[in-house]
């Protein structure tokens, strides 16, 4: 049985199977040199670190996904790092991918059926017609199944593209109810549905993470813009007015220049696509954080996505592991 990173203690003998997702040679302040490692399967993230003949293991673990990593879990700064003294590439026949890929809280079949609901929901015939020409396209609905929202910061799980993108869809339904004069709830739907699409390009899709070279170079928000314009030229005499407004609504979701919109929302339905996708984000973001604070502290580290520390006289260990699913 693989032993998990959520059950290592302190103090304590791992031997085991992680995913790699990176290493690097570094220099200590003593100048020598060891490898810094980032490890991880379905319950969380450990950083490893190396001493002995770094530059060696740093040549043999090049290229390579899955590694068997032996030595001991210590303290460091309120978290746990592995003090690794000995590590190797993992064959085929050692890993389970189960073990390695966090999938959705209530699983894809749950989330992809709430999507569909939503999406049923569009009245607009052009908005509907738009929506579901990506649903009809079976790389995108294949890719949605397993597509993670990020790598690190929120829904960073198979599966996590859906469900953020079906929470924006919700929390679309009651702002389009709560100031129906100001929003257009299909506009607001469409574009809730599309705001993130371009991740599905964006990111490498499996137990390892990482970005696609296409995702490097111009992002997801660049990727989401190119991938509704494909569909746009594919239905007939869609209104220029609506695609402007989409358009505007992908390149503005992120709110400001410096968190990487190139335009600021300038429409009652941009600025709140921008304000719901961004809650749902942070608030994925604590349920992930909270499970990675020891079950003793009264705040956690400092954490630079919410750039605050969290107080947690009202998390127990339990409340810290949930995953709400609604």
């Amino acid at each position: 049985m693989k032993q998990m990173k959520s059950d290592l203690q302190a103090f304590g003998p791992v031997e085991t199977f992680f995913a790699l997702r990176g290493a690097d040679l570094r220099r200590a302040r003593d100048n020598r040199c060891y490898l810094a490692l980032s490890l991880f399967d379905k319950s969380g993230q450990i950083n490893g670190y190396l001493w002995d003949d770094p530059e060696e293991s740093a040549e043999r673990l090049k290229g390579v996904l899955y590694v068997r990593a032996q030595g001991m879990a210590k303290p460091h700064n309120g978290n746990l790092i592995l003090s690794i003294e000995n590590i190797r590439p993992a064959r085929d026949e050692e890993v389970d991918l189960n073990d390695l890929i966090e999938t959705v809280p209530g699983g894809t079949a749950f989330w992809m059926k709430k999507l569909l609901e939503h999406v049923e929901l569009i009245e607009d015939r052009n908005c509907r017609a738009l929506v579901q020409s990506f649903l009809d396209d079976p790389k995108i609905f294949e890719a949605l199944k397993v597509s993670p929202a990020g790598l690190s910061i929120h829904h960073s799980y198979a599966g996590g593209l859906m469900e953020h993108t079906t929470n924006t869809m919700s929390h679309a339904l009651y702002m389009a109810d709560k100031y129906p004069a100001l929003l257009d709830k299909d506009l607001l739907l469409a574009g809730s549905f599309l705001h993130d699409m371009g991740k599905l390009r964006e990111m490498l899709i499996g137990a390892t993470g990482g970005y696609t070279t296409e995702g490097k170079l111009i992002g997801h928000i660049s990727i989401g813009l190119l991938m509704l314009e494909e569909k746009i030229r594919l239905i007939k005499e869609f209104p220029a007015e609506l695609s402007l407004l989409i358009k505007h609504m992908i390149l503005s979701h992120h709110g400001s220049l410096e968190f990487g919109s190139p335009v600021r929302p300038a429409t009652p339905e941009a600025l709140a696509l921008h304000f719901i996708e961004n809650m749902d984000a942070k608030m994925n973001h604590f349920y992930c954080f909270l499970r990675d604070v020891p079950p003793d502290a009264a705040w956690s580290n400092y954490d630079k996505s919410l750039n605050t520390e969290i107080c947690m006289m009202r998390f127990g260990k339990e409340t810290r592991e949930l995953q709400e699913v609604k």
